[in-house]
């Protein structure tokens, strides 16, 4: 299952793939696009979007502060 979130908050491109690659960690897949603004997630089965991106939310914030993380409509 994809989960599609828009991200804000990040300083810049080498910021937004060291948080890729902690995403990646703990999910199947991750594709952070810090020019789009836009997350990826890839996670095994199915899930509740909104813990899926609160997850990753509690990662972005013991990374850095300021990043927002969204489920895109």
């Amino acid at each position: 299952m994809k989960v599609r979130c828009d991200i804000s908050g990040l300083d810049c491109p080498h910021c937004a793939a060291k948080l890729e690659g902690l995403l990646q960690k703990e999910f199947a897949g991750a594709n952070l696009n810090f020019a789009m603004g836009s997350l990826v997630l890839d996670v095994n089965g199915d899930g509740d979007e909104e813990e899926i991106v609160a997850a990753a939310q509690k990662i972005a914030d013991g990374f850095e502060d300021g990043i927002s993380i969204e489920l895109r409509d």
